[in-house]
């Protein structure tokens, strides 16, 4: 998973969809990473996937595990940097936001934590 952030600290969103887990909720881009990918690679290749964007100023936030009665999930969160927006391509709905403002934008369970780093890591570093 990746939370990528513009040049003015807004954070990227993209909008689920069908027939996508959690279809109309709100989450970080990402996906699963290859047999042999690092996650930081598969998270970059994901980005740009997704978005068409690419991240600089990497950084680790973290693992995190979850568990639905359907699927059990590992993710592992980066922090990036991406130098403008305006060359975004998603194929589903996104949102750029303030970090304060997540909790308007509905995301699946899993990601209460993931959020609760990124806001502890925003915290340790200033950021």
């Amino acid at each position: 998973m990746v939370a990528p952030f513009d040049d003015k600290g807004k954070l990227l969103l993209l909008k689920r969809s069908e027939p996508q887990h959690c279809a109309g909720l709100w989450s970080f881009p990402g996906g699963k990473i290859d047999s042999g990918e690092p996650p930081q690679s598969a998270a970059a290749r994901e980005l740009q996937e997704e978005t068409g964007l690419v991240g600089t100023d990497w950084a680790s936030i973290g693992e995190h595990r979850h568990s639905y009665p359907d699927r059990q999930l590992t993710f592992h969160l980066f922090r990036c940097r991406c130098q403008s927006h305006k060359t975004l391509i998603a194929e589903s709905p996104h949102a750029w936001i303030n970090i304060a403002d997540i909790a308007d934008y509905p995301m699946p369970e899993a990601n209460r934590e993931l959020i609760r780093m990124l806001n502890a890591q925003k915290t340790t570093n200033g950021r």
